[in-house]
Protein backbone atom coordinates (compact mmCIF):
# COMPACT_ATOMS: atom_id res chain seq x y z
CA UNK A 1 0.00 0.00 0.00
CA UNK A 2 1.32 3.35 -1.07
CA UNK A 3 1.36 5.86 1.64
CA UNK A 4 -0.82 9.22 0.88
CA UNK A 5 1.62 12.43 1.18
CA UNK A 6 -0.23 13.84 4.17
CA UNK A 7 0.68 10.83 6.52
CA UNK A 8 4.21 10.51 5.23
CA UNK A 9 4.18 13.89 6.23
CA UNK A 10 2.64 13.47 9.61
CA UNK A 11 5.52 10.76 9.94
CA UNK A 12 8.01 13.23 9.34
CA UNK A 13 6.68 15.82 11.49
CA UNK A 14 6.42 13.17 13.97
CA UNK A 15 10.33 11.57 13.69
CA UNK A 16 11.33 15.45 13.95
CA UNK A 17 9.48 16.17 17.16
CA UNK A 18 10.93 12.49 18.87
CA UNK A 19 14.69 13.73 17.55
CA UNK A 20 14.23 16.91 19.22
CA UNK A 21 13.46 15.61 22.91
CA UNK A 22 16.14 12.96 21.99
CA UNK A 23 18.44 15.98 21.68
CA UNK A 24 17.38 17.59 24.73
CA UNK A 25 17.43 13.86 26.67
CA UNK A 26 20.72 13.32 25.61
CA UNK A 27 22.10 16.59 26.86
CA UNK A 28 20.42 15.94 29.86
CA UNK A 29 22.20 12.60 30.33
CA UNK A 30 25.33 14.43 29.50
CA UNK A 31 25.00 16.98 32.14
CA UNK A 32 23.82 14.07 34.57
CA UNK A 33 27.06 12.19 33.78
CA UNK A 34 29.34 14.93 34.36
CA UNK A 35 27.77 15.29 37.54
CA UNK A 36 27.84 11.95 38.85
CA UNK A 37 24.14 12.18 39.48
CA UNK A 38 23.22 8.53 38.66
CA UNK A 39 19.60 9.13 40.75
CA UNK A 40 18.78 11.19 37.32
CA UNK A 41 20.13 8.59 34.70
CA UNK A 42 17.27 6.04 35.29
CA UNK A 43 14.40 8.41 33.79
CA UNK A 44 16.45 9.52 31.38
CA UNK A 45 17.36 6.04 30.32
CA UNK A 46 13.38 5.50 29.78
CA UNK A 47 13.35 8.44 27.86
CA UNK A 48 15.85 7.74 25.65
CA UNK A 49 14.78 4.04 24.70
CA UNK A 50 10.80 5.73 24.43
CA UNK A 51 12.25 7.89 21.83
CA UNK A 52 14.24 5.45 19.79
CA UNK A 53 11.27 2.82 20.10
CA UNK A 54 9.15 5.22 18.39
CA UNK A 55 11.51 6.54 16.22
CA UNK A 56 12.38 2.68 14.78
CA UNK A 57 8.67 1.93 14.22
CA UNK A 58 8.62 4.64 12.11
CA UNK A 59 12.06 3.53 10.50
CA UNK A 60 10.26 -0.02 9.96
CA UNK A 61 7.54 1.27 8.29
CA UNK A 62 9.89 3.51 5.94
CA UNK A 63 11.92 0.15 5.19
CA UNK A 64 8.76 -1.93 4.15
CA UNK A 65 7.69 1.29 1.61
CA UNK A 66 11.49 0.84 0.28
CA UNK A 67 11.03 -2.63 -0.07
CA UNK A 68 7.92 -2.23 -1.90
CA UNK A 69 9.65 0.44 -4.52
CA UNK A 70 13.03 -2.11 -4.67
CA UNK A 71 15.00 0.71 -3.09
CA UNK A 72 18.14 0.35 -0.88
CA UNK A 73 17.57 1.23 3.12
CA UNK A 74 19.32 3.90 3.55
CA UNK A 75 19.44 7.77 3.03
CA UNK A 76 19.80 7.80 -0.38
CA UNK A 77 16.92 5.31 -1.29
CA UNK A 78 14.38 7.05 1.33
CA UNK A 79 15.75 9.87 -0.86
CA UNK A 80 14.69 8.88 -3.93
CA UNK A 81 11.21 7.21 -2.83
CA UNK A 82 10.29 10.64 -2.15
CA UNK A 83 11.56 11.87 -5.19
CA UNK A 84 9.73 9.12 -7.28
CA UNK A 85 6.06 10.78 -6.45
CA UNK A 86 5.26 14.04 -6.90
CA UNK A 87 3.45 14.92 -4.10
CA UNK A 88 5.86 13.94 -1.70
CA UNK A 89 9.01 15.58 -3.72
CA UNK A 90 8.46 18.59 -1.51
CA UNK A 91 9.41 16.68 1.58
CA UNK A 92 12.89 15.68 0.60
CA UNK A 93 14.16 18.76 2.55
CA UNK A 94 11.94 17.91 5.50
CA UNK A 95 13.78 14.62 5.49
CA UNK A 96 17.50 15.93 4.97
CA UNK A 97 16.69 18.29 8.06
CA UNK A 98 16.01 15.47 10.31
CA UNK A 99 18.75 13.05 8.76
CA UNK A 100 20.99 16.16 9.60
CA UNK A 101 19.51 16.61 13.54
CA UNK A 102 19.84 12.36 14.09
CA UNK A 103 23.47 12.41 12.59
CA UNK A 104 23.83 15.13 15.84
CA UNK A 105 21.97 12.96 18.14
CA UNK A 106 24.21 10.15 17.11
CA UNK A 107 27.36 12.49 18.40
CA UNK A 108 25.86 13.80 21.17
CA UNK A 109 25.02 10.04 22.08
CA UNK A 110 28.58 9.02 21.27
CA UNK A 111 30.05 11.55 23.22
CA UNK A 112 28.13 10.22 26.52
CA UNK A 113 29.34 6.82 25.84
CA UNK A 114 32.85 8.28 25.76
CA UNK A 115 31.88 9.89 29.53
CA UNK A 116 30.59 6.73 30.54
CA UNK A 117 33.98 4.76 29.43
CA UNK A 118 36.14 7.47 31.15
CA UNK A 119 34.16 6.88 34.34
CA UNK A 120 34.27 2.98 34.19
CA UNK A 121 38.03 3.47 33.42
CA UNK A 122 38.41 5.53 36.08
CA UNK A 123 36.56 3.47 38.92
CA UNK A 124 38.00 0.66 38.06
CA UNK A 125 41.72 1.98 38.38
CA UNK A 126 40.65 3.36 41.62
CA UNK A 127 39.10 -0.54 42.81
CA UNK A 128 42.40 -1.56 41.16
CA UNK A 129 44.28 0.56 43.92
CA UNK A 130 42.27 -0.25 46.45
CA UNK A 131 42.72 -4.01 45.84
CA UNK A 132 46.64 -3.50 45.55
CA UNK A 133 46.70 -4.87 42.10
CA UNK A 134 47.42 -2.03 40.11
CA UNK A 135 49.00 -2.68 36.48
CA UNK A 136 50.03 1.15 35.81
CA UNK A 137 53.67 1.12 37.08
CA UNK A 138 56.29 1.16 34.69
CA UNK A 139 57.19 -1.84 32.20
CA UNK A 140 61.01 -3.06 34.09
CA UNK A 141 62.72 -5.99 32.84
CA UNK A 142 63.01 -8.99 35.86
CA UNK A 143 65.42 -11.32 36.91
CA UNK A 144 64.40 -13.70 33.84
CA UNK A 145 64.85 -10.42 31.22
CA UNK A 146 61.15 -10.56 30.38
CA UNK A 147 59.27 -6.88 30.62
CA UNK A 148 56.34 -6.20 32.45
CA UNK A 149 54.83 -3.70 34.80
CA UNK A 150 56.86 -3.88 38.56
CA UNK A 151 55.81 -3.26 41.26
CA UNK A 152 54.84 -4.66 44.95
CA UNK A 153 51.37 -5.74 45.54
CA UNK A 154 50.45 -3.40 48.42
CA UNK A 155 46.87 -3.16 49.32
CA UNK A 156 46.20 0.43 50.16
CA UNK A 157 42.95 -0.80 52.66
CA UNK A 158 41.92 -3.93 54.01
CA UNK A 159 39.14 -4.96 55.55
Amino acid sequence: MTPSAESVSQMLAHDAQAIEELSQVLLQEREALEQRDLDALPPLIDAKNRLMAALGEHALQRQSWLDAATLPHNHEGWQKWLHQRPDTRGQAPQWQELAEHFEACRALNDINGKIIQRSRQTVGTLLDLLRGQSNDGPSLYNAQGRSGPQGGSQTLVKA
